[in-house]
């Protein structure tokens, strides 16, 4: 009889939950738009973070038979990905880039004298003479600051040929002459610096963590998106709901197994939601190419089911706190907001202030935007996935506790 009841019971709970989806499909459409819109912007922000605009560089390069080599070299130096993002190179005399620079057209001259690369051959350092105007803008200061880090690699480079030479000077025997030996470092030397963004790309460390922005702001949302979704499920605690739960008590169904029944129904609803989600995303990534190697699989379906689990038992928590419906939900629409900024979801956490970054850190939507990332990019680690069951197990036993509180009220 018990059994017949409970089957009765999860029927009721998933006509209720459809009628209230279907009444509410249009909100959720509105919101997730409006969420989407919100995390297009903030990607659209950090990716164009770092983004400056160039600097158009003057080369004086010199009127003997250098300038042509001179010019072939800095030609390949203006293809370094680190350069060209940066600045634009052309080609002027002395005194159109001293003009350039007091007029504005012109944010930095590099002039070369006539003997340069004769003198770099014969072990003189002729220096480069660059020119730079007094009062520098941030696109020039951040050009500025790539001239030191060259010249930190030069310095860095000759370091190792003059300890050669003087060990050669001061007679330490040598495995290999002294010219091959400077050879060698001037080979490495040269190999490193034209290689330097690769070595700088293995060992990057960004506010994003593994994933790009792209996937970054995907998993951001898609968390945001089911968090707000929570909202339709308070026409299950709403109005005579607690004279309902005293009249199956009486048949076997207590705060435990009704409070499961409706975790059970909401995370069947937020793993569809997280299917259309998905498959949104797919079309998406079709039709820009945006986001590379997204595909759906069944074998997301388990990570997706104890994502939403997991929501869910917050979501069974925050509706049990009171017997007022509009109050939970503030409650909610409240909590979400404050969590999506300060777990990470707008801006990386990286970026908040100390005191959010620690708040952030101990908020159950930092992990559910982790799981997100983790379920749809890669694959869930253990630890992950424990702790989504751990998280949903708490709060599901907090919202029992608060019914049954109001059962004995």
């Amino acid at each position: 009889m018990k059994k017949n009841y409970l089957l009765q019971y999860i029927r009721i709970e998933y006509k209720r939950m459809l009628a209230s989806f279907g009444h509410m499909l249009l909100s959720i459409m509105i919101m997730a738009i409006i969420i989407g819109i919100g995390m297009t912007g903030a990607f659209y922000v950090m990716s164009h973070l770092t983004d400056y605009e160039k600097v158009t560089v003057a080369m004086v390069l010199p009127s003997s038979e250098e300038a042509g080599t001179l010019k072939a070299l800095s030609s390949l130096i203006q293809m370094q990905e680190s350069v060209s993002d940066i600045a634009d190179f052309t080609y002027l005399s002395m005194d159109e880039a001293s003009k350039g620079i007091r007029d504005g057209s012109v944010q930095a001259a590099i002039i070369l004298g006539d003997t340069f690369i004769n003198d770099i051959m014969t072990g003189i350092n002729t220096p480069a003479i660059v020119l730079l105007p007094e009062d520098t803008k941030l696109n020039t200061q951040v050009f500025h600051e790539e001239v030191r880090d060259g010249i930190s690699l030069i310095r860095t480079g000759e370091s190792g040929i003059y300890a050669v030479t003087d060990a050669w000077i001061h007679g330490y025997s040598m495995v290999i002459s002294r010219s091959d030996m400077e050879n060698l470092l001037t080979d490495l030397f040269t190999r490193n610096a034209l290689d330097r963004n690769s070595v700088i790309a293995d060992t990057s460390v960004s506010a994003f963590g593994e994933d790009t922005i792209m996937q970054y702001y995907i998993a951001s949302g898609f968390a945001v998106i089911l968090l707000f979704a929570g909202l339709l499920f308070g026409n299950l605690y709403a109005g005579n709901d607690l004279v309902v739960r005293k009249k199956i008590r009486v048949n076997g169904i207590g705060v435990v197994l009704s409070g499961f029944v409706r975790i059970l129904v909401m995370a069947t609803f937020l793993l569809f939601i997280s299917i259309i989600m998905i498959c949104m995303i797919m079309i998406y990534s079709g039709v820009t190419g945006a986001v590379t190697d997204f595909y759906f699989e069944i074998a997301l379906i388990p990570g997706l089911l104890i994502l939403s689990f997991s929501l869910a038992g917050f979501f069974h928590f925050i509706y049990s706190l009171s017997d007022i419906e509009a109050q939970n939900a503030m409650i909610l629409i409240l909590m979400a907001i404050f969590m999506a900024f300060s777990s990470g979801c707008i801006f990386p956490m990286a970026f908040l202030p100390d005191i959010f970054q620690k708040i952030g850190g101990i908020m159950p939507m930092r992990l559910w935007r982790t799981g997100v990332s983790l379920i749809l990019f890669s694959y869930p680690d253990i630890k992950v996935i424990l702790s989504l069951l751990g998280t949903g197990l708490l709060f599901a036993a907090g919202g029992v506790v608060c019914q049954n509180r109001k059962m004995h009220t």
